[in-house]
């Protein structure tokens, strides 16, 4: 299966991939040609701030664009909720939502740094069902689906258990002004220098997107972050639970709206949750 000349999708999912996940798989590799081609360090006159130290980019736009384009002639029926709101439409009650996020990482991709993500998810009855995630300098594309497994670069990925917490690599978000909405400040950075003190490292890539993806194939082993939005993980959280891997909030219960995410694998997922209590 070819969805496009250029692109083939195929062998980048799983051999089992509906027809849908293999046309955002298609459509998020468009867009991921035209982000890959345009790295360079913007100036200031070339960013807009959305919010103090929240940027957006000429690409931010260029590329939802080309991502929106393309599922609009796939998915005619389907909601759009871009993170840009470039072609942002509604449907019926019922219908399932197209969640993007063009450049996840735009404070990397706005310096030059080539560690940025894209993700594409739907989102039917409030549950997220079939998701993309791509790092295009690295051309790797994440994949999954609803009980049909995670993929890379159509290789089956899982959650890999260090089995110690000292042998644990955790991934965290280094918060800017505003953006902890779940816990203080304080418990937040109890948090992180508690795994300084315990783990084997602590990373800080940029990419929300893609550190959820890296704890699904065992890059990492963990990673926590607030303030983030469906748009940001909702692909990378299925990648996380189809591969056998734990996604909650802080607290361990269900992801709220306040976008506290707490993806982990199943060995080490109850000893971060332990991090957050007061």
């Amino acid at each position: 299966m070819y969805i496009s000349d250029s692109f083939p999708v195929s062998p980048r999912i799983s051999p089992n991939a509906s027809p849908r996940l293999a046309l955002l798989a298609d459509a998020i590799l468009l867009g991921g040609a035209k982000a890959r081609s345009s790295l360079r360090r913007r100036l200031d006159s070339e960013l807009i701030a959305k919010a103090p130290r929240d940027y957006q980019t000429e690409m931010d736009i260029a590329v939802e664009q080309i991502i929106v384009d393309a599922v609009s002639r796939s998915f005619p029926s389907y909601a759009i909720k871009g993170e840009e709101a470039v072609g942002n439409r509604t449907a019926e009650n019922g219908a399932p939502i197209i969640y993007i996020d063009p450049i996840d990482g735009t404070t990397n991709f706005a310096w030059g740094i080539p560690h940025f993500g894209m993700t594409i998810s739907i989102v039917e009855d409030g549950q997220v069902v079939a998701g993309v995630v791509y790092d295009a300098m690295l051309d790797e594309l994440f994949s999954a689906e609803s009980g049909g497994g995670a993929y890379l670069n159509g290789e089956q990925v899982r959650c890999v258990s260090s089995g110690s917490v000292e042998n644990a690599l955790v991934g965290a978000g280094l918060p800017i002004p505003g953006q902890l909405k779940a816990v203080q400040e304080e418990v937040y950075f109890a948090a992180l220098k508690r795994l300084m003190a315990t783990t084997a490292g602590v990373r800080r890539l940029g990419s929300a997107a893609l550190s959820i993806a890296y704890v699904a194939c065992g890059r990492l082993d963990g990673f926590f972050e607030d303030g983030l939005s469906l748009h940001d993980y909702g692909a990378s959280a299925l990648l996380v639970r189809e591969a056998g891997g734990i996604v909650s909030a802080f607290n361990g219960g269900p992801v709220t709206e306040t976008g506290d995410i707490l993806a982990a694998t199943a060995f080490l997922h109850s000893w971060l949750v332990e991090g957050f209590q007061v």
